[in-house]
C-alpha cells in the first residue's frame, strides 16, 4: 500500500487598489510593512511595545525613500522628454 501526505501552507495576501492613478506612497509602504515587520497581538507586553515603535520607525524610513524615488524619477522621466525636445512637456511634468 502506497500513501501520500501533503501540507499546504496559505499566506496572507494583501491588495491595495487606488482610482484615477497609482498607489500612494502610504499604501506602497503599508504593503512592505506587512512582509518587512510583523507584530503577533500575543506578545508580552514590553516586546510588543518595542516591536510596535521600531514598526512605526520603519515605516516613516519607507515612506521618506519611495517619496524621494518617486521624485527621482520622475526628474529622470522629465530629462529624458527635455532630451527628446519637448521642453514643455518635460515642464508640466515636473509640476506634478
Amino acid at each position: 500500500m502506497v500513501s501520500v501526505g501533503a501540507s499546504i501552507t496559505v499566506m496572507s495576501v494583501n491588495v491595495a487598489t487606488s482610482d484615477n492613478g497609482g498607489l500612494t506612497s502610504d499604501q506602497i509602504v503599508e504593503l512592505a510593512m506587512d512582509k518587512i515587520l510583523k507584530v503577533a497581538n500575543t506578545a508580552p507586553e514590553p516586546i510588543k511595545d518595542q516591536a510596535l515603535a521600531f514598526q512605526d520607525n520603519i515605516r516613516i524610513v519607507l515612506k521618506q525613500y519611495i517619496d524621494l524615488a518617486k521624485r527621482e524619477e520622475r526628474g529622470t522621466i522629465c530629462q529624458k522628454i527635455r532630451e527628446a525636445g519637448q521642453k514643455d512637456l518635460a515642464d508640466l511634468i515636473r509640476r506634478l
